[in-house]
């Protein structure tokens, strides 16, 4: 793949381009920026770019070290996720730390892509540290978050930061086309636009039909007339992992809670869902609670921290 294939984010695309040109990409990179919005993605064409041996313009795509990384077998690309337990860990960390002093096998230079790094403890990006300080020579660091302020603020400065939006949901729709030829334009349209133009989360939400999203809703809503918080607080902080997922969450509370107040009112077309909350809660408060949700809504229009605004919904959802 080449920068041009990475939907949106142009002056981000142009600003990668001079550098590669020039043979100026820094020794670390952080790429930052909601799930599903393209970081992996990214994180590939950049060590595709480090593990090309053509002369010409990199990636070219053709070349051994283009090939092996684009199948995910070249023995200089070394890729670890913090999703998974213990690849950055503290002796995970120490462990690429010395690897990296090795010369490498048959690339100009080695690679290490450590994904979601947000999950690594503050030992682990101490020991990190200490290699960013004194890189050895054509070793590149790729590293991924949601959000760089969650790392140390040492690691941040010894890193370029490279923020990633979702597209627009014209140029996302026409990437989804391209992706899923075997889905209806309406439902591509509507992806998009529900998700905010993120790729990622639309391939999901049209993978699973909305069912992640309306298993979420409906803990949520299944939390609120709880005794005890924490249901809710968890239920909650589920939507923390991306904004396209936090807005369509909030639209089928939105929906799920008209539905509430109907069933109440003995609507016959309302859902088993919808009438067994219902009764759970009384109509006064199912009225207010509906208030309270399109509000939220309304709310998350707003470019508010997401961990922010989980814990903030998670308190007004149990004022009312």
């Amino acid at each position: 793949m080449q920068l041009s294939d990475l939907a949106g984010n142009e002056e981000l695309k142009y600003e990668l381009s001079e550098a590669m040109s020039a043979r100026s990409l820094p020794h670390a990179v952080i790429i930052e920026g909601e799930k599903g919005v393209g970081k992996r993605t990214l994180a590939s064409m950049l060590a595709s770019y480090a593990v090309c041996t053509s002369e010409g313009v990199r990636p070219c795509g053709v070349c051994s070290g283009c090939v092996k990384a684009a199948k995910n077998i070249h023995p200089d690309i070394f890729t670890a996720d913090g999703m998974n337990s213990g690849e950055l860990n503290i002796e995970s960390i120490r462990r690429i730390r010395s690897d990296a002093y090795i010369k490498p096998n048959e690339a100009p230079g080695k690679v290490y892509i450590l994904l979601n790094c947000e999950k690594m403890l503050a030992a682990a990006q101490n020991a990190f540290l200490k290699v960013l300080e004194e890189p050895p020579e054509n070793v590149m660091f790729i590293m991924t978050a949601l959000s760089s302020a969650n790392l140390l603020q040492t690691v941040r400065s010894r890193s370029r930061i490279l923020t990633l939006y979702p597209p627009s949901v014209s140029e996302a729709a026409e990437v989804l086309k391209k992706l899923r030829p075997d889905v209806s334009q309406e439902i591509i349209l509507q992806s998009a636009v529900d998700c905010g133009g993120n790729i990622g989360a639309s391939l999901e939400l049209i993978a699973s039909g909305g069912e992640e999203e309306k298993k979420a809703a409906e803990e949520i809503f299944r939390a609120i007339p709880q005794t005890s918080e924490y249901d809710l607080m968890v239920a909650s902080g589920k939507i923390a992992q991306n904004r396209a997922f936090a807005v369509a969450v909030l639209d089928r509370l939105c929906g799920l809670s008209s539905e509430c107040v109907r069933a109440s009112y003995g609507a016959a077309d309302a859902g088993s869902t919808a009438k067994e909350l219902a009764g759970k809660l009384s109509r006064k408060r199912l009225i207010k609670l509906q208030s309270t949700i399109l509000h939220a809504r309304d709310v998350l229009n707003i470019n508010v921290n997401l961990n922010f605004y989980s814990t903030w919904l998670c308190a007004v959802l149990r004022s009312e």
